[in-house]
């Protein structure tokens, strides 16, 4: 497969079927230089983040079920964006719990500082989701029940079967945990499992929940409505990312100490841990972003097709 081929598969699907053939036809007719591939990967990028840029050629009514799709799909992604970053969160806050910590944040004024801007963006973003996300878990019931595909709310249970499975296996893991000085395996043994655990439980609510609504009818005001708790969640999550970033940084140059043991996840050393905990946080808030602007595009185009 040729160069050009490779670069066509970065834009979207709707954007190839439109432009697909223009676009080879056009880099077959000279040859390929690099400034010319970084451009092309640019306009990629581009081309995501305006989905409707692809669907001028649509009929009025394709074109907005298009675009609706788009915006539901964009607030899945920021929904599972954040189960990412809540996951990293509560890793932030597990090696945050020993009071070593707690006292430098008392002592470094910027440390506790930051620790609180975590603990309130956290807050934030919480009873945005609820606000935005509530309302259509109400949907999905009312449209499982009318249409008698009860299968939509044993997917909107999993989350309920998931936290009592995590719960089960906490309970079982400090059950055969004895007091005492335990052998270095067990203790990777048991948080490993705690673990594993954790993250496949949040893996399973976020696709069961998002299947719950693609295979729901959702009003579209609805939609549109989430768009805005989902600005809030974004900024949020850049809010604590910088505070977490902050937090490490002043930390690390006011007591390095509190980072040359073992005090983070799993056993692991704490800087990186805090330094797997920053990067996860980046890459959920990258992509929420992302995302959130594909939605404002497509919602933008349906405003504008509406009127």
């Amino acid at each position: 497969m040729s160069i050009q081929k490779l670069l066509l598969y970065l834009y979207p699907r709707i954007w190839r079927d439109r432009y697909g053939e223009e676009f080879l036809v056009v880099f077959a007719s000279h040859p390929f230089s690099l400034f010319e591939g970084i451009d092309v990967i640019r306009g990629a990028f581009d081309a995501h983040l305006h989905p409707r840029l692809g669907t001028t050629a649509l009929p009025a009514s394709e074109r907005m079920r298009k675009m609706l799709s788009t915006l539901r799909d964009s607030l899945l992604t920021i929904f599972c964006a954040y189960t990412g970053f809540i996951m990293a969160g509560m890793g932030f806050q597990k090696m945050t719990e020993d009071a070593a910590f707690q006292q430098a944040g008392q002592a470094v004024m910027l440390v506790g500082l930051s620790f609180h801007l975590v603990v309130i963006g956290a807050v934030v973003a919480l009873l945005t989701v609820l606000i935005g996300g509530l309302p259509i878990a109400v949907a999905v019931i009312r449209s499982a029940l009318v249409r008698k595909r009860y299968r939509l709310v044993l997917w909107l249970s999993v989350p309920l079967l998931a936290c009592a499975a995590l719960l089960l296996t906490t309970w079982l893991v400090k059950a055969i945990d004895h007091p005492g000085v335990q052998p270095v395996w067990h203790l990777f043994l048991n948080r490993g499992t705690l673990l594993g655990v954790l993250i496949a439980a949040f893996i399973t609510s976020a696709g069961a929940l998002c299947q719950a609504v693609i295979h729901s009818e959702i009003p579209e005001k609805l939609l549109h409505f989430a768009v805005l708790p989902s600005i809030l969640v974004t900024f949020s999550m850049a809010l604590i990312l910088a505070a977490t970033l902050t937090w490490g940084l002043v930390l690390g140059e006011a007591a390095p100490q509190f980072f040359t043991g073992n005090g983070g996840l799993v056993g692991t050393s704490t800087i990186s841990s805090w330094l797997g905990i920053v990067i996860i946080m980046t890459m959920s808030t990258g992509l929420s972003t992302v995302s959130l602007l594909r939605g404002l595009s497509a919602r933008f185009a349906l405003y504008n097709a509406a009127l």
